[in-house]
């Protein structure tokens, strides 16, 4: 299986821990962090290994290195995958509209790899992490569902719009496990008779 290594970008959050956590449960002892500050080192370690270098400074062999980048030519396709194939994203909290950060900070930095895409639109952390992930084992970009700035019920009265595309496995959406009461708690309250059966619409995996 190839590996997943998340360039972490960001500074540690509750809700960037949520998607590393998330990117764990599909890539297990795949997953590796670079670029990680010392003080940061013990915390991501509980989630996956950890290299203190950024990738764009490691000695690996480039021509087996892929780039996830929302700007890249060519889309992710299995064939580019193998056994020792080293897939990169970006541990970017994304905006609402893509500033191009992976490209500024990784792509250009990473001449030789191969640079590729995962659609038009602008996934999580975690949620590009699972296309790939899917990729890997052989679905083509066009047959992985997805939904683009879902909009996801708080209660009765409330609702957050995510303004990313998150992906869907067998019609539910591949949702950050913990997100809707990390919301919760950020908005100050949390209602823990929900009025409607959340696990009918999300799966969390």
């Amino acid at each position: 299986m190839p590996y997943l290594v998340i360039e972490h970008l960001e500074e540690i959050s509750e809700w960037l821990l949520l998607e590393y956590k998330h990117v764990a449960e599909w890539w297990g002892d795949k997953l590796i962090f670079t670029n990680v500050k010392p003080e940061e080192r013990e915390v991501l370690a509980k989630i996956g290994s950890v290299i203190t270098e950024s990738i764009t400074r490691l000695p690996f062999d480039r021509s087996k290195v892929i780039v996830l980048d929302l700007q890249a030519e060519e889309e992710l396709k299995p064939e580019d995958i193998e056994e020792d194939t080293i897939i990169v994203v970006g541990g970017i909290l994304g905006d609402a509209i893509p500033r191009g950060r992976t490209k500024k900070f990784i792509t250009s930095k990473m001449e030789g790899v191969k640079v590729r895409h995962i659609g038009s639109v602008q996934y999580s952390i975690d949620g590009a992490s699972i296309v790939a992930k899917l990729i890997a084992e052989g679905k083509r970009l066009e047959e992985i569902e997805y939904e683009d700035n879902p909009t996801i019920k708080l209660d009765e009265f409330s609702e957050i719009t995510l303004h990313y595309a998150v992906p869907k496995l067998n019609g539910k959406l591949l949702l950050t496990p913990g997100l809707i009461e990390l919301q919760k708690k950020e908005l100050g309250y949390y209602d823990e008779d929900e009025g409607e059966d959340l696990g009918d619409l999300f799966t969390f995996e």
